[in-house]
């Protein structure tokens, strides 16, 4: 009878939580804090004593770097943003990496900081303050907090114009944010250097579809030549009801130009989806106009001669014979 209470009463044992805990500093990019250690079941003396013995780095008072996972962009902002008593998120081009805005990451990266609070520097990680900063502008992307891609624009907004034209152009074509989006936060957010362009940019792009920075590209360079360029708007029937939109219409003419670049050109089915596409121009008065973009930067002279041979064998057929072509220098 003792024996059964003495086994009745034997102390339920403790889970081991430490694996746990080191499962989830992997994942964090091998940044771990007392924070962390806690949420998990990991005592704070635990946490420094058993990081001490294993000779895990410290990276600043509180924040230790675990022995195996190797140096990263992401860790090295994880660091900054676990250890900072306001709200941080990476920013400017970091953050355009982690969306997949940036083909590489920066040589130097950025944190945005919100203001007033104070965040010590970590290897060539730069802080920068951002007053309309709240959490509503932060989220979590490769597990690290990266400012939202309508904030990400904003913080870059110091650019130059060409340069935010391009970002937002990707950032449309992606499907990533909408200038509806962007827009709602310029009107949230005060004064910050560069608002108006990336305001005019959106107003810009707001009614159009650009599919590529190229397309929009051949679009404003047809504009300035006198050519009355029209992006993405104008719908052209098809005998199978599906319809086309050209990436450029010049209507008076009925000469579609569709822009060819590598990135959504590549592979075998979208070659596929390419030749249907203009395939179904047979069935309409329109004339598909295919520019490739190696063509278009390398030989230029030779792509425009072949759009105004284009235009004017519209003409002669009777489309658009009212309407002259603009006469290139």
């Amino acid at each position: 009878m003792k024996d059964d209470q003495d086994e009745d009463e034997q102390p339920t044992p403790r889970p081991e939580t430490w694996p746990a805990f080191e499962q989830a500093v992997r994942e964090r990019h091998g940044v771990a804090d007392a924070a962390l250690a806690t949420e998990l079941g990991v005592t704070r003396s635990r946490f420094h004593r058993r990081t001490a013995r294993e000779s895990w780095t410290v990276a600043r008072e509180g924040v230790r770097l675990h022995p195996h996972v190797p140096d990263s962009v992401q860790q090295r902002v994880t660091v900054v943003t676990v250890s900072t008593a306001g709200l941080a998120a990476a920013s400017r081009d970091t953050a355009a990496w982690l969306h997949g805005l940036e083909a590489r990451p920066p040589d130097r990266q950025s944190v945005a900081l919100a203001h007033p609070y104070r965040a010590e520097r970590h290897r060539d990680v730069r802080i920068h303050r951002a007053r309309w900063l709240t959490s509503d502008d932060v989220v979590a992307v490769q597990g690290v907090a990266t400012l939202t891609v309508p904030a990400t624009l904003l913080s870059s907004s110091r650019a130059d114009a060409t340069r935010q034209r391009a970002r937002l152009i990707d950032v449309l074509h992606r499907g990533l944010a909408t200038t509806d989006e962007v827009l709602a936060l310029l009107d949230r957010v005060g004064p910050v250097p560069g608002k108006g362009t990336l305001r005019d940019l959106c107003h810009e792009f707001g009614p159009l579809t650009v599919e590529s920075i190229f397309q929009d590209e051949v679009a404003r360079t047809l504009s300035g030549l006198g050519y009355p360029a029209e992006r993405s708007t104008t719908r052209i029937d098809t005998p199978d009801g599906v319809g086309l939109t050209p990436d450029i219409a010049l209507r008076p003419w009925k000469v579609a130009v569709e822009t060819e670049g590598d990135a959504f050109h590549r592979t075998r089915s979208q070659r596929r989806t390419d030749r249907r596409r203009i395939a179904a121009y047979a069935g309409t008065p329109w004339v598909p106009y295919p520019i490739d973009w190696r063509d278009w930067f390398d030989d230029r002279d030779h792509v425009l001669d072949g759009l105004d041979a284009a235009i004017a064998s519209q003409r002669e057929l009777g489309t658009g014979r009212d309407h002259l072509p603009p006469r290139r220098q």
